[in-house]
């Protein structure tokens, strides 16, 4: 349990590392909308995933008293009700950028990938060593 605990620090850090390198381009290349479209977009794929950060362990975890079905449900409809509005509201807006929103979104997913890849490479050094 540890170690995902760990895994999230570490992708939480590489989506703000990420998004520290993407925000430095959109400043050197002078391009505001874009950089508020790709934060808008890292944020709410942040959020989703904090928010199953918080949520699976305190359901999926032995010996919890809560029935899980009624929380979940709830907790989802609530969620997506949230996430909903917001890309209602984002996806009206003139100023936003879709395709910039849609790279902030993926900076996540890119965060996720890339830590995977490392954990796999560092496993098949440890297990091609003799």
């Amino acid at each position: 349990m540890n170690n995902d605990r760990d895994f999230l620090k570490k992708v939480y850090r590489s989506v703000l590392f990420l998004w520290v390198v993407a925000m430095i381009w959109c400043m050197m290349l002078q391009v505001p909308w874009i950089a508020l479209s790709i934060t808008l977009g890292t944020l709410l794929d942040t959020g989703i995933l904090l928010s199953l950060h918080w949520i699976v362990p305190r359901l999926f975890t032995p010996g919890a008293t809560k029935k899980p079905n009624r929380i979940l449900t709830a907790f989802g409809l609530l969620k997506y009700v949230i996430i909903g509005t917001a890309l209602y509201w984002l996806v009206r807006w003139h100023n936003i950028n879709l395709p910039a929103f849609c790279g902030g979104v993926m900076l996540v997913h890119l965060a996720i990938f890339a830590k995977m890849a490392g954990i796999r490479m560092v496993d098949r050094r440890r297990t091609d060593k003799p």
